[in-house]
């Protein structure tokens, strides 16, 4: 009889265009490939997403089940109740959580009989009531520790949105609200509160945790004991063995990311503001990726700057760059885009926010600098400097092929599947 896993997750995760996506599409793949499990999807849709989807299920997949859509009278009664008066639970589970998607889980689990349930995030940890008493291994995939990220992102000067996707799906009223600093900073400061306490909670409450980076298994392990296991983000060397450090005439440095996410969104506002203006050199910067017009328009006078848009290869799109350009306005975890960046022989220039939890060297496998200014002489550096660029490129792909492809990060999850 062939093992059977149910992954409850917060989205659909092809195509795999943003990191959270390409997490879920590898972690999937190496359980069915490496580990021979029958993977079954208990699936939310993020904003923009519909059932049409599931037409590209990727073949790895056994089967697909869609969450119902959380009524606004769960959400308020569940932000009321769980979150604002009682303080049990982050804003986010409350967003996530509705009675109907409980009996829905609970039916499809005791219908399937998994021998392992993993599920994404702590927004959905609370559905574990629906699981408990199912006679399986039970694994809470938190993905990065998001109560250091919403204290990172406290007292940033950028007006991003913190709702994020979600934001397209609010009234302009409410959109405009959220955005106001103080505002922001004090529902990042009540979530940051809530969703640190729901780590540690949940976190004892399952019997294992996931992580992208060691660091953070650390962070959590120190307060409930050993129960969290880093899987880092990989690369599938296949896809990125053929890419070559080949720059063209013009400088061009680029940065990836989906637009519509705050952290990409305020990182560029970063980049354009802090850094930017301290390159002597001359250069353009290609933005690829998904971006909301409005965010386009706010650099539109800008003739440095381009936006590709969403695209289908973002090597095609960034193959003829002289550096990737990627400092992190904030955040926690992995940083996929560095990852893939330096498997595809592109000099990387990041911070320590961007550099966090990579177990690589600076100035041998890319380069790690927090300073702006001198971030700047770096690229001015690095665009001169066309033989040294080419030497941390290669150096840089060959590490990431040894340390992270995804056959060797697929072996991590022997801890959590005993």
């Amino acid at each position: 009889m062939s093992k059977k896993l149910l992954f409850i997750t917060t989205r659909l995760f092809w195509p795999t265009d943003s990191g959270r996506k390409v997490s879920l599409y590898y972690y999937c793949k190496g359980l069915h490939d490496k580990y021979e499990y029958d993977i079954y999807i208990y699936s939310f849709l993020e904003h923009g997403q519909t059932e049409n989807l599931l037409k590209d299920k990727p073949d790895f997949i056994k089967e697909v089940r869609l969450a119902s859509s959380v009524d606004k009278v769960s959400k308020v009664k569940n932000l009321l109740f769980r979150s604002i008066f009682t303080l049990s639970w982050p804003l986010q589970c409350s967003l996530f959580y509705s009675k109907k998607n409980h009996d829905m889980i609970a039916g499809y689990a005791n219908q399937i009989n998994p021998d392992v349930v993993i599920v994404d995030m702590v927004r959905l940890a609370p559905y574990y009531d629906a699981l408990k008493d199912l006679n399986c291994k039970k694994i809470i995939d938190m993905d990065d520790m998001l109560s250091k990220r919403y204290t990172r992102q406290i007292g940033g000067n950028t007006k991003t949105s913190i709702a994020g996707q979600y934001g397209t799906g609010m009234s302009g009223f409410l959109n405009s609200i959220i955005r106001l600093s103080f505002i922001k900073n004090s529902i990042l400061r009540f979530e940051s509160k809530l969703m640190e306490k729901a780590e540690i909670k949940y976190g004892q409450m399952y019997d294992s945790v996931v992580f992208v980076s060691q660091k953070e298994c650390d962070e959590l392990n120190s307060k409930i004991g050993y129960k969290s296991v880093a899987v880092p983000m990989g690369v599938y060397r296949d896809a990125f063995v053929t890419c070559r450090y080949q720059p063209v005439e013009g400088n061009e440095l680029c940065f990836v990311g989906n637009m519509a996410v705050a952290a990409n969104a305020d990182t560029l506002q970063m980049i354009v503001s802090e850094i930017l203006p301290n390159i002597k050199s001359n250069y353009k910067l290609t933005v690829i990726g998904k971006c909301p017009e409005q965010l386009k328009e706010q650099y539109k006078s800008n003739p440095k700057i381009s936006f590709t848009g969403r695209v289908d290869s973002i090597y095609e799109n960034a193959r003829n760059a002289s550096l990737f350009l990627a400092p992190i306005a904030y955040g926690s975890g992995i940083k996929t885009k560095i990852l893939e960046a330096m498997a595809m022989q592109l000099p990387v220039i990041t911070n320590s926010v961007g550099a966090e939890g990579i177990d690589l060297n600076d100035e041998e496998h890319f380069v790690i600098e927090d300073d702006y200014k001198v971030i700047a002489e770096k690229v001015d550096y690095y665009l001169s400097h066309k033989e040294e660029a080419r030497v941390l490129a290669e150096s840089g792909q060959k590490a990431v092929f040894a340390q992270y492809e995804w056959n060797e990060i697929w072996k991590k999850f022997e801890y959590i599947l005993q």
